[in-house]
């Protein structure tokens, strides 16, 4: 109920005595109160329509006026109603004046209209409005709930809970990130409501509605809602179901398998929106060994939200330990370190990312990301060379295999002189003076060692398969 609405209601005849703009008039009824105290503001609530005969209110001087009606606007009340009768025939000018001044909307009650009877006009249209609220309330909530338990996303519930309300609506992780938002865009200045949804301390999820309909009247129309959606979440982030759609399982699934073929990976890209042949952008994001299931989908969401705003087409796929996004066509230029960066929340989790891959080279990069430790922070994934790819293998018989072939220069020289200088004749691509200078030794000394070292390994160093084992087998063994 508006200030407006007793203006269209001829059976109470009341009348507008302010010049004021439409906004005024709009403005919400939340209650009725009586009052003939020169300052009845204690006993006033927002909102509240204020009655009086001004019975105590026989002033001359317009100062008194104003300092009377400041007082109202200070509250801020919804409008006064002043009704006329043997105290006053008439509406002072003076408070007419001063309700102008300070933006109180003034209505004039007639003579014949009891006060006791408007007030209860009053409180039985609220009466009636609030329940009219509350039961579309409940019906709000019973759609939400048929439209969430059908799987739809938690975007389409705010999409329904924007249309309700005729605002722009936005749902606020804990850390006051926007994860989704539905509805018009809000006019510059228009108000903004929050509404805390049902969860524990520390882990609560907010609406806020901007624009639309009155923030005292959102609590008992979102309410029930409000509950449905906080179920949502936390089904959403707790349970066990994927959050990823079966096509893009099966697009990483097809990366991921070394017996699929290249046009069945490229097939399954196309139909989840992926252009085949352009450039690809991987994300890894991971949360630490102890962090809830809750936490680590959450730093995820809150990322793909993200990056939704950045790229064109953005994919998720979940593992038990970490959750992989692939991404193509970059908005704007749009560089996926700088997205990162600007993401808030990410300082306790893993997120690794590479840029600029083929389809090809996708499947070793998911590999790579897979196999790196839990580190906190944004970083890059390693390059893709053989070094790199060595390094992502860290296997426990990968390494008792590498140790194993370089173990005889151990057992033949434990002070460990062969041992470095294979790692230096292997990293100086046999290069006799490199080598030398390194290790200050003579060109003879490092001819003898060399001997020494086929003999203990019975490998032939001039063969370049055998220096590319021996130089592998060397990083892996010592890390």
């Amino acid at each position: 109920m508006r200030a407006r609405d007793l203006l269209d209601d001829d059976v109470l005849g009341v009348s507008l005595r302010t010049h004021l703009d439409d906004a005024h008039l709009d403005r919400p009824i939340s209650g009725c109160a009586q009052s003939e105290l020169m300052d009845p503001t204690p006993f006033l609530q927002r909102g509240e329509l204020m009655l009086t005969t001004g019975m105590a209110l026989h002033f001359e001087d317009h100062r008194t006026w104003d300092a009377y009606v400041e007082r109202l606007a200070a509250v801020p009340i919804s409008a006064l109603a002043f009704s006329l009768g043997r105290i006053h025939p008439r509406v002072p000018d003076g408070l007419v004046s001063a309700c102008d001044r300070h933006g109180v909307v003034l209505f004039e009650l007639p003579p014949d209209l009891p006060l006791l009877q408007f007030s209860r006009h009053i409180w039985q249209e609220l009466a009636a409005q609030r329940y009219e609220i509350v039961r579309a309330g409940w019906d709000l909530a019973d759609e939400c709930t048929r439209l969430a338990a059908r799987g739809a996303p938690v975007v389409a519930v705010l999409e329904r809970i924007a249309d309700a309300v005729d605002a722009h609506v936005t749902l606020l992780d804990p850390g006051d990130f926007a994860l989704a938002a539905a509805g018009r865009p809000a006019r510059p200045g228009a108000a903004s409501t929050a509404l805390a949804l049902p969860g524990g301390p520390g882990g609560r999820f907010t609406i806020r509605i901007r624009g639309g309909t009155d923030g005292q009247l959102l609590q008992p129309l979102l309410g029930p809602v409000a509950a449905v959606l906080a179920m949502q979440l936390s089904y959403t982030l707790a349970s066990s179901s994927p959050l990823h759609s079966p096509t893009a399982a099966r697009l990483v699934g097809a990366l991921l398998d070394d017996a699929a073929a290249s046009d069945e990976a490229a097939g399954l890209a196309r139909s989840v929106g992926f252009d085949a042949e352009a450039p690809w952008q991987l994300v890894s994001i991971s949360s630490a060994p102890t962090a809830s299931t809750a936490g680590t989908r959450l730093a995820a969401w809150r990322l793909q939200m993200h990056l939704e705003a950045s790229f064109g087409v953005v994919r998720l796929f979940e593992q038990p330990e970490r959750t992989f996004l692939l991404l193509q066509h970059a908005t704007d230029g749009a560089r996926i370190e700088d997205v990162l960066g600007e993401v808030t929340g990410l300082a306790q989790a893993c997120v690794l990312f590479a840029s600029d891959l083929s389809l090809d080279e996708l499947p070793l990069a998911l590999r790579m990301a897979a196999r790196q430790p839990f580190a906190a922070g944004v970083r890059a994934l390693p390059p893709l060379d053989m070094v790199s790819i060595v390094r992502a293998l860290p296997s426990s018989g990968l390494v008792s295999l590498a140790r194993r072939s370089i173990a005889p220069l151990e057992a033949a020289d434990p002070t460990g002189t062969l041992a470095e200088t294979l790692r230096s004749h292997l990293s100086h691509g046999g290069a006799t003076r490199a080598v030398c200078d390194e290790l200050f030794i003579h060109r003879n000394t490092l001819a003898y060692r060399l001997r020494r070292i086929e003999s203990v390994l019975g490998v032939d160093l001039q063969d370049g398969e055998t220096r590319a084992t021996l130089l592998l087998a060397m990083r892996i063994a010592t890390g």
